[in-house]
């Protein structure tokens, strides 16, 4: 009788194991700011794919016009991060202000290391806290305008830019005699107190960076991956990046990676949050289209893009294999044929396909017949989809049957978007999952690769009015955009039976949209 009654409580205690949840519900996250790609679209990808995401207030957050202060959002984080089983924030946002003000802010050096320390002062009150962190390398573009460098980098940033690209390039190889003139007449051009203003604020991220990489050593952090914002093979930011490897060299890929992009960074730490809350660690095989392929060098980056994909799966807690018979998904990255990815909204983004789409879209269809899992990173062109890829793929109705689609931005922001929602999908209902498709699809390919670039021909350019202060136009183009969204989405995403499209500019510029679909 003893040994049944034994048996019967093994038998329920087995049972309610087995009705336990296997991974804990709530993750923290911090992001950048409040665009949507940072913010809004992260929420919902992280909520569908069946956890409790706790973000703070957006009103805490970086807009377009105001910076977020650290200092409440450090408050905010201390307050609430026993409610989480897991910490994923931005470095940016709780040491500068945002992912804008770390390259426009006036903030004394003592004050942003003093920052640094709250993530000890973290740990040391909640011992067990997991916690991943991602910061960024200070970007070094070309140009920039809309007020998100500081205000003379529209006049004197091709000379900045320019000037530390030879400068990179003179500590890993001789400048000839012509480079060293033009080197000398740059730095002419561009007032000493600028060059001053921007070299400082370099200094101290480079500084937080150098004490956020040795708070890893010390494991204060699960998690530290570094980007590289809008790089180039020969920039600061490159330059930067090469100094920081000689302080990571002991720290292994599990711990600690660098790579090229900012936006994606938060989708995909949390997504190594919540591979390690399920205990899982999916495999990915990766195929590219034919041609250079995984040695392309996207533009806005300075690292090959098989090596890029390599070190995104890794930090997002996937596991890549050379193999594709045994692993859990396939990751298509669309590259083109000659290595040079095109901004999106130009002529040669056509809708007809060369020979190697062609033989990319079939090899996809052929793994997706197999019942193979596929996830899509589209960076044959940068800034918007590659419009003949979608074609082929919406004639072949195989985009319901990806598990995640990206295409925006740079190369390293649609990788790791795909890879991120990918790992949510896997926790999703079907429709959940295709919502998140469609949304990209209508940002990505709809917006970004087309619409956009026809707003700001048809309707900014013959008012003769800015793309980066829309102001008095945002009426006209949110009800032009939304027209244009939806009859984009009646020819192309039938398969998706979407009901209700609504577009807004909440960061007042062309460059980004927030959609909601039903």
């Amino acid at each position: 009788m003893k040994n049944k009654k034994g048996i019967l409580v093994a038998l329920l205690f087995l049972l309610l194991v087995i009705n336990v949840p296997v991974y804990a519900q709530t993750i923290m996250y911090v992001p950048f700011d409040n665009r949507p790609v940072s913010y809004e679209y992260v929420k919902d990808t992280v909520e569908k794919g069946g956890f409790e995401i706790l973000v703070p207030p957006e009103e805490y957050l970086a807009a377009r016009t105001r910076n977020a202060n650290p200092d409440q959002l450090w408050e905010w984080v201390f307050a609430h991060a026993k409610e989480a089983d897991r910490v994923v924030v931005s470095a940016d946002a709780l040491i500068y202000g945002g992912l804008v003000a770390s390259r426009t802010h006036e903030i004394d050096e003592d004050i942003l290391l003093k920052r640094t320390e709250n993530f000890k002062k973290l740990k040391k009150l909640n011992p067990s806290l997991k916690l991943y962190v991602f910061s960024t390398i200070m970007r070094s573009p070309h140009a920039s305008s809309g007020g998100v460098e500081p205000a003379y980098y529209e006049t004197y940033g091709p000379a900045i830019f320019r000037i530390h690209a030879l400068r990179d390039k003179s500590e890993i190889q001789t400048l000839t005699h012509q480079e060293q003139e033009e080197l000398k007449e740059l730095i002419a051009q561009v007032p000493t107190d600028v060059m001053v203003n921007w070299l400082n604020r370099r200094d101290k991220n480079y500084d937080v960076n150098v004490k956020l990489i040795q708070e890893v050593k010390e494991d204060v952090f699960n998690y530290l991956l570094l980007g590289r914002d809008d790089c180039s093979p020969l920039s600061r930011s490159h330059q930067e990046s090469r100094w920081l490897e000689k302080e990571t060299a002991d720290l292994p890929a599990s711990k600690y990676l660098s790579f090229p992009g900012a936006d994606q960074l938060g989708m995909v730490m949390l997504a190594r949050a919540a591979n390690d809350l399920t205990f899982t660690i999916p495999s990915v095989a990766v195929i590219y289209t034919q041609g250079v392929g995984d040695q392309t060098i996207p533009s806005y980056e300075d690292t090959p893009v098989g090596k890029n994909v390599r070190d995104h799966l890794i930090a997002a807690g996937f596991l890549p294999l050379l193999s594709d018979k045994k692993a859990d998904m396939i990751l298509a990255v669309n590259t083109p044929a000659d290595g040079w990815t095109r901004e999106a909204g130009v002529e040669a983004n056509k809708v007809e396909a060369n020979k190697e789409t062609l033989a990319f879209v079939k090899q996809m269809q052929a793994y997706l017949l197999a019942k193979r899992k596929v996830a899509v990173a589209d960076i044959s062109f940068a800034n918007g989809s590659d419009n003949a890829l979608l074609y082929e793929m919406t004639k072949s109705k195989m985009l319901p049957q990806l598990e995640s689609y990206s295409g925006w931005n740079t190369a390293s922001n649609t990788i790791g978007y795909t890879i991120g929602q990918a790992a949510f999908a896997q926790r999703m209902t079907t429709a959940n999952k295709n919502n998140l498709i469609a949304i990209r699809l209508l940002d990505d390919w709809a917006y970004q690769a087309n619409i956009r670039g026809a707003l700001t021909k048809e309707v900014l350019t013959p008012a003769g009015h800015s793309n980066v202060q829309l102001d008095e136009m945002l009426p006209t183009l949110t009800k032009d955009a939304t027209e244009r969204m939806q009859a984009f989405s009646m020819q192309n995403l039938k398969t998706f039976s979407l009901k209700q499209i609504e577009v807004s500019f909440p960061w007042n510029r062309m460059f980004e949209i927030d959609i909601k679909a039903k």
